[in-house]
């Protein structure tokens, strides 16, 4: 007879931990479907990919709740990956705490030995003409929340992943119409949250970004 188990991974096994909103979170059901749940899907048996995001969560709330961040740090051990993606819901943090933030959550990663890598955000479906527009962005009152990461990235010597500008080419080029697919605007006019198939796409760049920085061995991928 064959059957399925559940087993705890190895203590050996290198994990790849996700810290982000929900747009990486695991959502609860169909059509939502955050990036970080099709992640997995390019990795081979030895990899354990952690998802610890949450809808809603900023560089604040992670740092203020203890079942986020406080919670992730001691699963943490040298050779593990922190993929970080937090800015759609920093809409009022200044670009002092912002940067901050960013900066805390990076020192105290590499304290546990792990890797941090800043991820920036997905665009949102909001164009003006051909164009995305600031709040498709993530610009805030705060200025572009993506700059203040790549340049925390620049600062600090972090990887960074811009998967902000990733999506913006993508998007852009499919234009206003043709990228309704990624997200659930068809659905209920969601133009943050993404679809099923827009998940998969963002994963697809994301594991694309991790295997071209060498970020995860090759015996790893699919």
């Amino acid at each position: 007879m064959a059957g399925i188990g559940i087993r705890p991974a190895d203590a050996r096994t290198p994990r790849l931990a996700l810290l982000g909103d929900s747009t990486v979170t695991d959502q609860g059901g169909a059509p939502y479907t955050g990036w970080g749940q099709r992640l997995p899907a390019h990795f081979r048996l030895g990899v354990s990919v952690v998802n610890h995001s949450g809808s809603g969560e900023s560089t604040v709330s992670v740092l203020a709740k203890p079942e986020m961040f406080d919670a992730l740090v001691p699963q943490l051990r040298p050779g593990d990956l922190a993929l970080v993606q937090l800015a759609h819901n920093d809409k009022e943090t200044t670009a002092e705490q912002y940067r901050a933030n960013l900066t805390e959550i990076v020192d105290r990663v590499r304290a546990t030995g792990a890797t941090p890598v800043l991820v920036t955000p997905i665009v949102r479906l909001r164009f003006d003409g051909d164009q995305l527009n600031s709040t498709g962005m993530i610009e805030t009152a705060a200025g572009s929340l993506p700059r203040h990461m790549r340049d925390v990235a620049t600062d600090l010597g972090v990887h960074l992943i811009d998967l902000t500008a990733l999506s913006e080419e993508l998007v852009e080029g499919l234009g206003p119409v043709d990228a309704q697919p990624i997200y659930l605007i068809r659905e209920n006019g969601d133009r943050t949250h993404t679809s099923e198939h827009g998940a998969t796409v963002y994963a697809d760049l994301v594991a694309g970004e991790l295997r071209r920085l060498g970020l995860v061995p090759e015996r790893y991928w699919r």
